[in-house]
């Protein structure tokens, strides 16, 4: 398992059958998120994939030429008999929808997983273990499924792109926002923002009984009036649970936008598989 500091100084280089079929806004931000393992920085080889984003992108019309991309271009990966200073190998269909239950990135389990009874670190590392958990409210062994949560933060640089709108968008259609839910649901960008006004996104997000707030990081780092006040929880997709981060006293849970829609439409922590066929 990868740590939060499992790659510090290094750089991490992402491959294999499950990247190459990710969107380049999910590539960006996988690579994106290798400083939350400690990484100077993280890549992924460019394909096909890369370069017909690349088309679409307005600031860059007309700097490439009409025969295409350089072909150098793909040779832009690592040899295939380049030696690393670590491999690891992980199967994508195994992989469960997470939620962290600690305050830091690495603190993550399965969702109907249970906390460990301990970090996998040395005896020192055990009280900073079992103070996080203490300021989180939770003990070893407790399962999360069904704690009560207060607020529902969909945004930041990690999870305010178009397609994650979309998804949270896809999920909640239909259905009613939980009464106990404060939501914040806040676009990445000024273009993602007028992307999801032009497909609709905003008529279903305000019949479920939310609203599109003002582009920005907003709660992912209680930015302006948008904090988790003190001892409530808040399953975000932001980057990072620090004690604070979203506000003093505030108890951050990090997940992704199909799990944080499931909260908000149930008021709790809930296995968004649930509501998926």
């Amino acid at each position: 398992m990868v740590s939060a500091s499992g790659a510090t100084g290094y750089f991490v280089e992402y491959a294999g059958s499950v990247i190459r079929s990710l969107s380049m806004e999910a590539r960006m931000t996988i690579c994106n998120m290798s400083i939350e393992m400690g990484a100077r920085g993280g890549l992924i080889a460019p394909d096909e994939i890369t370069y017909e984003y690349l088309k679409r992108v307005p600031s860059l019309a007309g700097t490439f030429p009409s025969s295409g991309f350089p072909e150098k271009w793909n040779d832009l990966k690592s040899d295939p008999d380049a030696i690393f200073d670590s491999e690891l190998e992980f199967r994508g269909d195994l992989i469960n929808p997470m939620i962290t239950y600690g305050t830091n990135p690495g603190m993550g389990m399965a969702i109907d997983g249970t906390i460990p009874e301990t970090d996998g670190a040395k005896q020192e590392g055990a009280a900073s273990f079992l103070k996080s958990l203490d300021y989180m409210g939770f003990k070893p062994g407790m399962k999360l499924l069904g704690h009560p949560v207060d607020y529902v933060f969909v945004g930041s640089c990690t999870n305010g792109r178009i397609e994650d709108l979309r998804a949270f968008a896809e999920m909640v259609k239909g259905r009613k926002k939980a009464s106990n839910i404060t939501a914040l649901i806040v676009p990445g960008s000024r273009m993602v923002e007028k992307q999801a006004i032009r497909e609709g996104l905003t008529g279903i997000l305000k019949e479920a009984g939310f609203e599109l707030r003002q582009p920005g990081c907003s709660s992912c780092l209680a930015m302006n009036e948008d904090k988790i006040p003190p001892g409530k929880y808040a399953v975000s997709t932001s980057n990072r649970n620090f004690e604070g981060r979203q506000g003093p006293g505030s108890k951050t849970l990090l997940a992704s936008p199909l799990t944080a829609a499931a909260a908000a439409i149930t008021g709790k922590i809930t296995d968004p598989r649930d509501f998926i066929n």
